[in-house]
Parts: structure tokens; C-alpha cells; sequence
């Protein structure tokens, strides 16, 4: 048995098992996962960037029209009888903007406009198949927008739908339809007022007319010779007499402020509490705690509209308390304004207390008067004096009335229309050029996160380290991707350096008296093994080492393909005992290459491999070669790769890069390791130098650095020359201190690059 190679160490694997059970989390990881993974991730994001577009262009187009409007109070564009006031309320705003999303405002416009039928045509609904509360809703939710001006009396009404011009026209007509509601209502409080007001006119002439009859009467009967309609008194007045007269001015103050507080009552009394909360400041009833409870409530409704909008369902536990908080508001408001409204009957009946207090004091001073006097004139002159009471009190009001009729006349504008709503030109909605942004930005975030996933569910072999880690033995060589056979290649092809480095790495270089024997394992088929192996014989044989090259595959043989060979005899014969080695074993074109092919007897005319007669074949192969190197099958799940790696003296490990799950390379060393196989290390093959940054320097430097190409010269045969790193002492790497010798050996037919290493010592290894 010839001697053996100490297998390679992992590099720190022994000195810190903490070390080699983590991995170091560097940024460089989340680039080579990336570089490894872009396709996955470009597809990703053109698939969802296409669904986006496709998405945006079968979405319906959706245009927007809007008008302005400036909302006032109730002021008159001419004031005659007060002065004008010009503030901005935000109660006030506030109330009106919720008024333009009421039904007061938009019942009148879904029926003018038949919205409802045209949402079942939207929906492509049978007609009628919505109603006008549904249509309400739906119109509000998804088609009108109400947006304030901040800080200013502007609103913006904003209308969408699928054509330019329904758009407008829903528009500019809800901004009729408020700026109509506005003027009706106002109009309506003035002319009921004045209906009241003319009601208590009629009522005051009566008792004009009952009065001055009164005096008439009285006159004639006590033949007072006084033309009618005369002031001056019968007779001299007392104190008595400007004491009835000041509590009679008292009382036509009282009475007046009386009707005023009846007509006030009856303007209000037939109000509901909304429309009775709308007129509070208008009659100038509403008291800091109304203002700040309307307040209040208007926030909650804002609240509970806000999160319709972000998509609240009304279940849900916030939504719910948000719409007891508009309750409670709502609750809270109508008793207040109840108590306004109680308010003012209570000031009524103090008012009519009052004057029927003071009708009682003038009606005893006037009794007490005529006991005093016992004037027959006393009658009369309280009968003139009523008169004169009432006549003045009818003045008050017919001045009132005209003042109130003058008013109702003047032109009212509590809306003013700033911008009428035109349709519009393009859509705004789908946004194409935002979505496919946002398509853009998930595409991304989506196409990263499949690529590390997947990346994190790989549990192949993908760098050194893992090898290092997962196997606990050293890689010897890095073999990049698209590797050939190198007898069907450019022998200074960057993959050649590869296989030169393993063969300076397995110290075959230099003389011995024994051949080396190597096979090249695998725990998975299509790995590269036989490309492998057949390329390790070239570079040793190109070294001026005679190889002997064995398809141990006899199941699959592939060497006979790479020489351009004929696989009619071969290592089936020989292990079935029908031929001998001298018969089987063929000469190839390649200069210090022979092989021993496969053969034409597969497994099952065999009866399996024989350790003895492998054996058998390395002892008479041994004196006769440098190298002899067997081609073996997958050593999981076949039993002649087993066979091949007990016999032979160095098994090499091949691992291709991101293929099989790292379980089938651990096996696959248990394997070896359970038989007596001698594992000297791992071959890392089909690599990706391009998107791995973590073997350029182990394979991509050599395309920078390689052979120089030399012309022969003359007519002298054509010689090769290389200088490679010497030969180190035996079970050693190569040193630097060894000495370097090139060669020029001419060949008529093939001048491979021969080197031969030489020891300090001078003396040859084989």
C-alpha cells in the first residue's frame, strides 16, 4: 500500500467550535443574497408592476368637479334698522358645513337629478333596485366631498363620477340646492314673524277702536262740551293724577315688552330643536354653554365621519363609542336648547305678571282716586287716559311692523357662489403614474422578501464557510461555472487553474515509487465528477505524471466521451475475470494518459463490485503509474463507490454549489468516513464567480493573472515552458524554498507544459 496523505485541517474548525457553529451577520450577505437572487426579485417586480398597470388601465376613469361657495350669516345686503356685523363663527361654519351633506340639501338634488338611477346603471343594477335613502348614502360616502377653507368662509364642494359632466352638474347643483335651502329658511322665519306681528297690530286697533268709543260715550253722557280726539284734561290735575299717569306709562312699557316677548314665543314655538338650535343666534338667545355644547357635538360628528372614511365598521369597539359620544352631545344640546325654549315661556309669564300686577295698581289708585274725589269727571278722564295708552302702544307696534316689512323685502345672499363647477379635463382617478409607483415599491419589498426567503429555505452548500462548518473539512479548490472537459478546451482556460491548484494541493507532483490512487465522490448524481476527475488526469498529465484513468461509473460511464474513445472492453470485463489489464487498459492522445474504461457489463452481470479484484487492480497499476485515478459513481444509495473509496488512497468530496441540500454532503462524508475511506477534502464546482464575490479571488483572479503564450522559435520543434510552484517535502504543501526547474521537452505531436519540481535535497519524490 503506498503512503498515505494526511487529510487537509478545516481551518479553525478545531480551535473554536463557538466560531464554527455561527455565522457572522455581515452586509455583505444581504448583497450576495441579492446578487444571487435578482432574477427572482426582478420577476417579481415586473409581475406586480404589470398588474398594477393592467389593474389602473381596466379601473373606470374618474373626474372631479368642484364649486366654492361663501356661506354668511343671516346679514341683508342692506342693514336699515341695525348695524352690520361682519365675524366669523366656526360654530356657525361648522353647522352649515354638515348642513350641505344633510337630506334637507341633498334629498331635493337625488331627485331632481334621479341618482338613484343612475347608480343602478353604474352598478349595472336593475332600475329601481336602489331607493333614495340607499342612493343618499352611497352618494355622500363615495361621489360628493365637502372641504373647508381653514380660516375663511369658503367651502368646496367636490363631485366625482365617471363622466366629466355629471360630475358638474351634481356639483353646482347641490350648491343651488343649499344656497335655495338658506334663503327659504331665512324667508320663512322673517314672513312668520310678520304674520304674528300684524296679528298683535289687529289685536291693539280693537282695543283703539273700544277705547275711543268708551270716551265718546262717556262725553256725551256727562255733556262735556270737548271736541273728540282732544288731550287736554276736564279737569285741573293732582298728584294723584301724575302718579295714575306715570304707573299708566309704566304699564304701556310693560305691555309692549310683553307682545315683544309673545311674538318672540310664537316665533319659536312651532320650531323643532334643530331649527330652533339654527335660529339661537339670530335672536341672540344662545349662551356661551349652548355655543360650547354645539361645539362639542360638531367635533364628535367629525369623528365618527373620520372614521367611516379610514373604514371603521359600526361594530367596531371605537366606532361605537364614538357614536355614544354624538348621543351624548346630541342629548345634551337638545336639553339645552328645551331650556331655552322654556326659557322664553317663563319670561312671557313674568311679562304678563308684571302688567297685570300693575293694571291692578293703576286700576286701585284710580278707585281710590274717584273715592277721594268723587268726581263725576273722574270716568272719563281714566277713560281718555286708556285711550291715549292704548293709542301709543299702537304706534310702537304698526312701527314695528314696518320696519319688519321693509326688512323681509330687502334682498337676502347668506350664499354667494365664488366658482361655478366645470367638468373636468382629465381624471383623477387611477392614478397611473402613483400606482405605478406604489406597484414599483411592493414589487420590491415583495421581490426581496420571496428572495431571502427562499434564500433562507435553500439549505445548500453556497460558500466555503459552509463547508468548513456543516462538514468540518477544508475546501482544496474552487472549480467556476461552465467547466468542460480541458481536452475539449483552452488548456490556459480559467477553469485549468482550478484543477492545477488541487493537484499542487494533493502533493502529486515531484517522483515516488508507488502511485497515488483518487477518486472523486459525490452524494448526488450531475454533480461534475466525472468532468472533475477527467480534468485532474489532464493537468497531471500535462505535468509529465503518467496517468491511469479508471471509469469506475459502470452504470453511467463518461470518460470514454471526453477521450473520443471506443467503450467496448473495460473495467467490467476485468472485475468479471474475462479479460486482463494488458488487454483493457487503452492508449489516448493525450501524451502520459491511459484508460481503463467502463465496459460493456453493467451491475447486474457483475454481482456487485468486488473489493478483492479493485485491490487487485491498484497493486499491478502502483509500479507502472504516478497517478491513477478512478471515476466513481454517487456514493449514496450505490454501493461500488463505497468499494472504490476502501481501496484507494485519498477520496476526494465533490460538492456542486447551491445544488442539493447540505444533509446529502454530510451523509454523504459519513459514508466514507463509516467504510475507511480516507476524506482529504471538499471540491467546490459549478460556481457563479459573477454574482459570489466570495471565490473571485479563489477562481476569478486567475482569468487576470495567467500563462503567457510563447512563440517556438526556428525550426526547432515546439517546446512549452511554466513555471509552477515547487513540489513541498512529502505530506507537506508546497514552500517557496524548494527549487524551481523549467523544462523544454519536445513532442512531434502534442507539447503539453511539463514542470518537475525538484526538493532542496536533489532528490526525486517518486
Amino acid at each position: 500500500m503506498s503512503e498515505s496523505i494526511a487529510p487537509a485541517p478545516a481551518y479553525g474548525y478545531a480551535a473554536s467550535t463557538a466560531n464554527s457553529e455561527e455565522a457572522s451577520f455581515h452586509v455583505n450577505d444581504l448583497w450576495r443574497v441579492i446578487k444571487n437572487r435578482w432574477p427572482t426579485s426582478v420577476t417579481i417586480l415586473i409581475l406586480v408592476m404589470a398588474t398594477g398597470f393592467v389593474v389602473t388601465k381596466l379601473q373606470p376613469k374618474i373626474y372631479e368637479s368642484s364649486a366654492v361657495l361663501r356661506v354668511e350669516k343671516e346679514n341683508r345686503d342692506l342693514q336699515v334698522f341695525q348695524a352690520s356685523f361682519d365675524s366669523f363663527d366656526p360654530v356657525f361654519f361648522q353647522t352649515e358645513f354638515e348642513l350641505i351633506q344633510s337630506k334637507k340639501v341633498l334629498y331635493p338634488v337625488i331627485t331632481k337629478l334621479g341618482v338613484a338611477n343612475r347608480l343602478c346603471k353604474v352598478m349595472e343594477l336593475p332600475e329601481g333596485s336602489i331607493s333614495d335613502d340607499q342612493a343618499f348614502m352611497i352618494f355622500r360616502k363615495s361621489y360628493l366631498e365637502v372641504r373647508p377653507f381653514r380660516n375663511t368662509k369658503l367651502i368646496e364642494v367636490v363631485c366625482q363620477s365617471t363622466h366629466p359632466e355629471e360630475a358638474a352638474l351634481y356639483a353646482n347643483s347641490i350648491t343651488d340646492a343649499y344656497e335655495e335651502f338658506r334663503r327659504s329658511e331665512i324667508t320663512g322665519r322673517s314672513d312668520a314673524g310678520l304674520k304674528v306681528l300684524d296679528g298683535e297690530v289687529q289685536k291693539q286697533k280693537k282695543l283703539v277702536s273700544e277705547a275711543a268709543a268708551k270716551v265718546e260715550t262717556l262725553r256725551r253722557d256727562l255733556k262735556i262740551d270737548e271736541l273728540p280726539g282732544a288731550t287736554a284734561q276736564v279737569q285741573s290735575t293732582t298728584l294723584s293724577d301724575m302718579e295714575i299717569q306715570r304707573k299708566e306709562a309704566a304699564l304701556s312699557e310693560l305691555r309692549s315688552d310683553m307682545i315683544s316677548r309673545k311674538v318672540r314665543l310664537d316665533k319659536v314655538a312651532d320650531l323643532t330643536i334643530e331649527q330652533l338650535e339654527s335660529t339661537l343666534p339670530a335672536l341672540q338667545l344662545e349662551d356661551s354653554t349652548t355655543a360650547s355644547t354645539k361645539q362639542q357635538y360638531l367635533q364628535a360628528l367629525q369623528v365618527v365621519a373620520s372614521m367611516q372614511k379610514q373604514g371603521y365598521g359600526k361594530k367596531h369597539p371605537e366606532m361605537q363609542a364614538a357614536i355614544r359620544a354624538v348621543a351624548e352631545r346630541r342629548d345634551q344640546l337638545n336639553k339645552l336648547v328645551s331650556g331655552i325654549r322654556r326659557a322664553l315661556s317663563i319670561d312671557l309669564s313674568v311679562a304678563q305678571a308684571k302688567v297685570e300686577s300693575m293694571e291692578k295698581e293703576v286700576s286701585e289708585l284710580r278707585s281710590q282716586l274717584r273715592a277721594d274725589r268723587g268726581d263725576r269727571l273722574a270716568p272719563y278722564n281714566e277713560a281718555r287716559r286708556d285711550l291715549e295708552t292704548q293709542s301709543q302702544l299702537l304706534e310702537v307696534l304698526e312701527s314695528r311692523y314696518r320696519q319688519q316689512s321693509v326688512e323681509s323685502r330687502i334682498e337676502t345672499r347668506p350664499v354667494q357662489v365664488v366658482n361655478r363647477a366645470e367638468p373636468g379635463v382629465r381624471p383623477v382617478k387611477p392614478n397611473l403614474k402613483l400606482n405605478l409607483g406604489l406597484s414599483m415599491v411592493v414589487g420590491l419589498i415583495l421581490g426581496l422578501s420571496l428572495a431571502f426567503f427562499i434564500e433562507y429555505l435553500d439549505t445548500s452548500i453556497k460558500t466555503m464557510d459552509d463547508v468548513e462548518r456543516y462538514l468540518g473539512v477544508s475546501v482544496l479548490a474552487v472549480i467556476p461555472k461552465g467547466a468542460k472537459f480541458l481536452s475539449q478546451d483552452d488548456p490556459n482556460s480559467r477553469f485549468a487553474e482550478g484543477y492545477r491548484i488541487l493537484c499542487a494541493k494533493l502533493n502529486l507532483t515531484g517522483a515516488r515509487s508507488s502511485a497515488r490512487s483518487i477518486t472523486v465522490l459525490s452524494g448526488g448524481p450531475g454533480e461534475g465528477k466525472s468532468t472533475t476527475t477527467f480534468n485532474l488526469g489532464w493537468v497531471c498529465a500535462q505535468s509529465g505524471m503518467k496517468v491511469l484513468m479508471v471509469d469506475g461509473d459502470i452504470r453511467r460511464p463518461n470518460i470514454h466521451n471526453a477521450l473520443k474513445i471506443e467503450n467496448t472492453l473495460g473495467l467490467g470485463e476485468y472485475l468479471a475475470g474475462q479479460a486482463s489489464l494488458d488487454e483493457l487498459i487503452q492508449s489516448t492522445s493525450i501524451p502520459n494518459m491511459e484508460v481503463l474504461t467502463a465496459g460493456n457489463l453493467g451491475p447486474e452481470d457483475l454481482g456487485g463490485f468486488s473489493r478483492a479484484r479493485i485491490a487487485s487492480l491498484l497493486d499491478i497499476c502502483r509500479p507502472n503509474y504516478d497517478v491513477v485515478l478512478f471515476d466513481s459513481p454517487p456514493v449514496l444509495g450505490i454501493s461500488d463507490a463505497s468499494v472504490i473509496s476502501q481501496e484507494v488512497d485519498v477520496t476526494l468530496l465533490l460538492i456542486q454549489h447551491r445544488r442539493y441540500p447540505r444533509n446529502v454532503s454530510q451523509r454523504a462524508k459519513r459514508v466514507i468516513e463509516d467504510v475507511g475511506g480516507k476524506l482529504f477534502g471538499v471540491i467546490l464546482n459549478n460556481v457563479n464567480i459573477k454574482t459570489d464575490d466570495n471565490y473571485y479571488y479563489y477562481a476569478g483572479y486567475s482569468t487576470q493573472y495567467g500563462y503567457k503564450k510563447r512563440t517556438p522559435r526556428g525550426g526547432a520543434p515546439r517546446t512549452s515552458t511554466a513555471r509552477v510552484a515547487p513540489a513541498a517535502p512529502e505530506d507537506q504543501s508546497v514552500t517557496n524554498s524548494e527549487e524551481v526547474v523549467e523544462a523544454s521537452v519536445p513532442n512531434a505531436e502534442f507539447n503539453p507544459k511539463i514542470t518537475f519540481v525538484r526538493p532542496p535535497n536533489g532528490q526525486d519524490r517518486f
